[in-house]
């Protein structure tokens, strides 16, 4: 049975539209990893004498035990973001005679095939076999490298679980990067320390392989817990209740409805928002890194006394939802785009819309950003300065460079490591909105001060603010002008 799902699987790959029309781009993909891979294999065979230089006088082994927690953390928290569901198209299986058990242990199957999880055959492996039977026995060294593997499983059906849950429950997500700051900042002001439990732990593998219980316990659990979850919702009333949920949060949003033409807009883009499957992931994935990205920079005090830096720091904290969702606002539409030419919309109406959607969440995501001022008041400062710049310049900036932005865009693919839709305009638009703006903070901080710096870039985005009509009137023009060109990119693209 498994054979004949990963037949239907191979030539729904071939089959795909998608896949074809990004079959050089996947072919890059694949020799960019097999780089990696390479290079990685060269880390660990000479992994040894890197620790030595690292540590002088600490034996290698205990060197890498007290750090493998560190990498097992590492890799967690790049597979949140990185890592796909294992996923297939059960909808046309279920009327026929094929066990969901068989469905679900498929998907746990198929998961295995993760790039993160062939990593330590290239990293540890050539550490087990090359200085571990220095100092331990030849079982020693396996059953240590058999641990390691199989806290990387442990971690990959973790991940799994976590991430399904995250689709029921957005909040998971917070949950998860909350825990990984707490442990951070624990860690960083040597509170609790996650190093001495690493090296207690893999050091007494290599004494006693009982240890490896854990791991394998951890394993099995999680790899079960997928089943189970996975069975118990291969049901169409299961796919169905996600879809009701959904439209529950979304029927709170009907009042947009009764605010006229705009708002009615609005609420078309919040469904687009929450109805396809890359900007969801847009949301739940990529806002909270720059919200909590701050924490990256104030902890230090070195840091509180750069204000340029703080500047930088509070245009991307300020502007995150600004950013990752503004620089896309018309590719979002561009499998409908020439609906949206034929129909009887003001052109510049529906560009408030979209300048208002904008600038809502960023208001309140700017409320959360708050607590920071734990750091100083002055960190609240630059941030409100810095919101202040987001809302009246790179806002209506947004409005006008998404003019330039003609691919179209697949809404139904996941956000991490897809390239599609995706070109060299969303890589230069970083210069006008973060770039010019440091620049001119530096300028006005080096020649007349910090407090005459704020006042300044205060002053300019204040002045979007007051003339964001004009603005917005300037950017549907050119949209206007250069709308045939646009739906042209979206077609051939």
């Amino acid at each position: 049975m498994s054979g004949s799902f990963i037949y239907l699987q191979k030539h729904r790959i071939a089959r795909s539209v998608f896949w074809q029309k990004s079959l050089i781009i996947n072919i890059i993909l694949g020799l960019f990893l097999l780089l990696i891979l390479v290079e990685i294999m060269f880390v660990g065979f000479f992994l040894g004498k890197i620790l030595t230089k690292a540590e002088a006088g600490v034996p290698t082994w205990q060197v890498l035990n007290s750090g493998l927690i560190y990498y097992f953390f590492a890799t967690f928290m790049i597979r949140f973001f990185v890592q796909d569901l294992p996923a297939m198209e059960i909808t046309p299986l279920l009327h026929l005679p094929v066990t969901k058990s068989r469905i679900s242990l498929f998907l746990n199957y198929r998961s295995l095939l993760s790039f993160f999880n062939f990593l330590p055959f290239f990293l540890f492996l050539p550490f087990s076999i090359n200085y571990l039977p220095a100092y331990f026995s030849h079982l020693s060294a396996f059953v240590w490298f058999a641990a390691v593997f199989l806290f990387e499983m442990t971690s990959n059906f973790l991940i799994i679980r976590i991430k399904r849950k995250s689709i029921i429950k957005p909040s998971v997500v917070l949950i998860v990067l909350g825990i990984a700051v707490v442990l951070v900042l624990l860690e960083k002001y040597d509170i609790f320390s996650l190093s001495i439990i690493s090296s207690r732990y893999f050091g007494g593998i290599l004494s006693n392989p009982i240890f490896i219980l854990l791991p394998l316990v951890t394993t099995g659990f999680f790899f079960w817990e997928n089943f189970r979850y996975t069975k118990k919702h291969c049901y169409l009333s299961d796919l169905s209740r996600k879809k009701k949920q959904t439209e529950k949060f979304r029927g709170h949003l009907l009042i947009l409805e009764n605010q006229g033409e705009i708002g009615a807009l609005i609420l078309n883009e919040v469904r687009l928002l929450f109805r396809n499957k890359r900007s969801k992931q847009m949301v739940a994935f990529t806002l909270p890194i720059m919200l909590l990205y701050g924490l990256l920079f104030y902890p230090d005090l070195k840091n509180l006394n750069h204000n340029v830096l703080l500047g930088f720091v509070g245009l991307f904290i300020s502007g995150g939802f600004l950013i990752t969702y503004g620089q896309y606002i018309l590719a979002w539409e561009s499998s409908h785009f020439d609906f949206i030419l034929t129909s009887n919309i003001q052109t510049e109406q529906f560009f408030r819309a979209k300048y208002y959607l904008m600038i809502i969440p960023t208001l309140l995501l700017f409320l959360i950003t708050v607590p920071y001022v734990y750091f100083g008041i002055k960190i609240l400062i630059i941030n409100f300065v810095m919101l202040t710049f987001n809302i009246g310049i790179n806002a209506p900036f947004l409005l006008f460079a998404a003019s330039f932005n003609r691919k179209r865009m697949e809404l139904d693919r996941g956000q991490m490591m897809n390239y599609q839709g995706i070109g060299i305009n969303n890589f230069l638009i970083v210069i006008p909105l973060f770039f010019i703006p440091v620049l001119i903070n530096w300028f006005f901080n080096h020649f007349v001060g910090y407090r005459v710096s704020l006042l300044i870039m205060f002053g300019i985005g204040l002045t979007g603010i007051i003339f964001y009509r004009q603005l917005i009137r300037f950017a549907a023009l050119f949209y206007k002008n250069n709308r045939y060109k646009i739906a042209m990119g979206f077609r051939s693209s």
